[in-house]
């Protein structure tokens, strides 16, 4: 954004022109930027482009236009609301979301046509931070809450994807898609005694999510709640028996004490997805809690295998290795 120097202006009343002959806005051009803002929801944007390419035409070109402008590009690209970065940008998006950018103030909906572009670019920080902008401008505008909450748990920050969750909760506590992006986030923020009622809300609404059941299974099991983090476990593996699933249902069975199912269980999951991670982690917790060291050890070697960089193999190898009987030397 450039920046306008301070400039000492010495002003002379008499050659300025009234407020009404230079400043009032010009109804005809309201009129004009309004038709080439229904042809743009019209999809008649040959229409819209003749229309902006002439409001864009004076010296003094006003937001709404350089809006209009940006989100005509962005339609023309299929880029509007985008939710993924484009394979390239179109150098009209680009160029007119920098001639939007320059404006030293910008209202609710350049805003949120400058996020569009950023996300289409790849530029998640600077979608957010319009976004941002967005929200401040007009606080009721759920939708750009909302984009903005899934924005921020991309960008691995949890916490604040909460606090918009939440905030997106109290004027609607039963949406199952924000009920699961707030426990979620609370989850992964390491808020699991936080996450539980508002999980168990959401699979009172959604009883046959198998996501939701796995979530709320997660939370439970995270609270040392074993038995309930079962059942929910083994209801989402019912529903929808994803490797993730399994191996998570399978370590709340060794924590559950149910060691023999717990092993059963992630034998075959390792069997069936050898080159899942967790499956093999989780299995060299069950085979160490039924005192097979050595099993458990190689379960773990192959989890390396599969990532060298895994922190939890890593260190559930070397807690093994502190249990194992040393060789006599």
């Amino acid at each position: 954004m450039r920046l306008v120097p301070a400039v000492c202006i010495v002003l002379v009343a008499a050659s300025l022109p009234s407020w009404s002959a230079a400043q009032q806005p010009d109804p005809r051009r309201a009129e004009r930027l309004a038709e080439a803002e229904r042809a743009l929801l019209d999809e008649r944007y040959d229409d819209a482009q003749e229309i902006l390419d002439e409001l864009a035409a004076g010296l003094e070109v006003e937001e709404a236009v350089l809006a209009a402008r940006l989100e005509l590009a962005l339609r023309r690209a299929g880029l509007r609301g985008a939710a993924e970065p484009a394979p390239a940008m179109p150098e009209d998006v680009t160029a007119a979301a920098t001639a939007l950018e320059r404006r030293s103030e910008l209202g609710h909906r350049s805003c949120v046509l400058l996020a569009d572009e950023a996300i289409a670019a790849g530029n998640r920080d600077a979608a957010a931070g319009w976004l941002e902008r967005a929200v401040v401008l007009t606080p009721e505008d759920d939708a750009s809450r909302l984009r903005l909450a899934l924005l921020e748990m991309e960008r691995g920050r949890p916490a604040e994807t909460a606090s918009l969750a939440l905030d997106l909760l109290r004027r609607r506590p039963r949406c199952p898609g924000i009920l699961q992006l707030a426990g979620q986030a609370l989850l992964a923020a390491g808020r699991p005694s936080d996450s539980v009622p508002i999980l168990e809300r959401l699979v009172e609404l959604a009883p046959d999510n198998a996501e939701a059941r796995s979530l709320y299974g997660t939370a439970l099991l995270v609270e040392r709640r074993m038995g309930e983090a079962v059942e929910q476990l083994e209801r989402a593996v019912e529903l929808e028996p994803t490797p993730a699933r399994r191996a998570n249902l399978g370590l709340a069975l060794v924590y559950a004490d149910r060691t023999a199912e717990a092993r059963t269980l992630l034998e075959q999951l390792t069997r069936d997805e050898p080159e899942h991670g967790g499956g093999w982690i989780n299995y060299a917790l069950a085979l160490a809690a039924s005192g097979l060291l050595t099993e458990a050890r190689s379960a773990l070697l192959r989890a390396l295998e599969l990532d060298p960089d895994d922190e939890r193999a890593l260190v559930n190898l070397r807690d093994l290795d502190a249990l194992m009987p040393k060789p006599e030397e």
